[in-house]
């Protein structure tokens, strides 16, 4: 059989998105000596989306209906009420796979923004947490047809457990600790590098690693085949290591979008192109090119899961910004 799927784990989540008119500095009573606190925030608005990393990833993988794509996770009662499974069943490639915890509601976010642009988050883990239960290998029949998986942000545990299984499974995976590459300790991040062969994160997430672990670059690259730093508008950066051992830095840059309207999940829409390159057999080099362009398109619209392109759009984007279109994409 050809290999043809990937796996996406990381969190699935609904985002709730409201607006505060007037300064949060001016609704905010703090005592720090008595450490005592008061805030009464009034959302004139409230916006649900649908989010997470892992449902981000699988939505612009969907889009891209270039890999058979599951999704393992735990989400809870609210994720069929709610319309999360209606909304990703119209993608063919894409399973989720998910474990539903009929007392627990799916993970949320509660962002609100006040004039200032100034933002107030609360993340209710919900279902989240019972993804460290998950067994791999009683869910996966053939892992020898999955080319990548990406073990995405969420709970530690949860990130250790899959790092392990993926390995035992011999599945090739992508480490991309996000948001709690803090709370990690030493040992860990150093066992799951180890059984991971690409390591993805942003400028802060990457230096929050080698200031943890106290390794160098040339140590990083001991552990992983490649590390790539996501730096926002000014693109990307592809540390990589060739067969003689010699260290090679490559920047890519970003892809101009038609207007920037929301950069919220453009770091997910990176990952999605880069693993299906990495199917596609690209080299990591245009992989990551084409997660640039992906991530492009998800900034033209407000929310993660919103906008809509097909891979022709993706073709002429590509050359676009890069002046050639690689042929495994060419084929398609």
């Amino acid at each position: 059989m050809k290999k043809n799927k990937v796996i996406v784990l990381g969190s699935i989540a609904y985002d709730y998105i409201m607006s505060f008119e007037e300064n949060f500095v001016n609704a905010v009573s703090i005592d720090i000596e008595k450490e005592e606190y008061q805030s009464t925030v009034t959302a004139a608005e409230k916006i649900q989306r649908f989010g997470g990393t892992a449902g981000n990833i699988a939505y612009n993988l969907g889009l891209l209906n270039i890999a058979k794509t599951t999704v393992f996770g735990s989400v809870g009662n609210d994720f069929e009420s709610l319309g999360y499974r209606k909304h990703v069943s119209k993608f063919g490639n894409i399973d989720f796979n998910v474990d539903v915890h009929n007392d627990l509601y799916t993970a949320a976010c509660y962002i609100v923004n006040d004039v200032k642009t100034n933002q107030m988050i609360i993340f209710h883990g919900g279902a989240l947490s019972k993804c460290e239960d998950i067994e791999l290998k009683e869910k996966i029949s053939d892992p020898e047809n999955y080319v990548y998986a990406i073990n995405s942000t969420q709970g530690i545990k949860a990130m250790e457990n899959f790092a392990n299984q993926l390995f035992n499974l011999g599945i090739p995976s992508i480490f991309d600790p996000g948001q709690v590459t803090v709370l990690f300790p030493k040992n860990i991040l150093i066992d799951i590098m180890k059984k991971s062969k690409i390591l993805i994160g942003n400028r802060y997430e990457i230096n929050q690693i080698k200031k943890k672990t106290g390794l160098s670059d040339e140590e990083l690259m001991d552990l992983v085949n490649s590390v790539i730093t996501t730096k926002g508008a000014d693109g990307s950066l592809l540390m990589y290591k060739d067969d003689s051992g010699k260290i090679y830095n490559i920047d890519i840059p970003i892809s101009k979008p038609e207007i920037v309207e929301d950069t919220t999940g453009a770091g997910d829409g990176y990952r999605a192109g880069i693993l299906s390159g990495l199917l596609l057999k690209m080299t990591l080099i245009d992989s990551c090119r084409l997660g640039s362009i992906v991530g492009s398109f998800v900034i033209e619209t407000h929310g993660a899961q919103t906008h809509s392109y097909d891979i022709s759009n993706i073709r002429k984007r590509f050359f676009d910004t890069f002046g050639y279109i690689p042929p495994e994409l060419e084929q398609l």
